[in-house]
């Protein structure tokens, strides 16, 4: 299991409104930054911060991090990555597309620290999305 120890969170989405908005040296002064899927921060740093202490990546946005692995599992090695998706995608058995891809990264870059989802913990997720939203995911 992750275990933190965080008394301030910056968490920055990927989205373009963060573009202009020269909050980056707030964001890093939190002791925890979480970043959501691909967002990159070399060239946006004014913006969004240099630190990453934790990146959330969809099942989805995976690929998108393997197609630049130095960037992501290299350079950042303190980089904590947590990877959400549904259970057929994430499962261990050999048969989980996304958890396979996850095992090849970790090969190739040992020192990546990935974390995968507990099929109970998306299952929990789900229904926090559904009661607040009153829509599945």
């Amino acid at each position: 299991p992750l275990q933190l120890a965080c008394d301030l969170c910056a968490i920055v989405s990927n989205s373009g409104q963060m573009a202009g908005q020269k909050v980056g040296a707030e964001i890093d002064r939190a002791s925890c930054i979480w970043r959501m899927n691909n967002a990159p921060t070399r060239g946006y740093e004014e913006d969004v911060g240099r630190r990453t202490m934790i990146r959330v990546v969809s099942h989805t946005s995976v690929p998108l991090l393997l197609k630049n692995p130095d960037y992501f599992f290299k350079d950042a090695n303190s980089t904590i990555y947590v990877i959400w998706g549904p259970f057929r995608n994430m499962r261990k058995d050999g048969h989980g597309i996304v958890y396979n891809m996850l095992r090849k990264a970790v090969e190739a870059y040992p020192s990546a620290k990935i974390y995968v989802t507990t099929e109970k913990r998306m299952s929990y997720c789900d229904a926090v999305f559904k009661k607040e939203t009153g829509k599945d995911r």
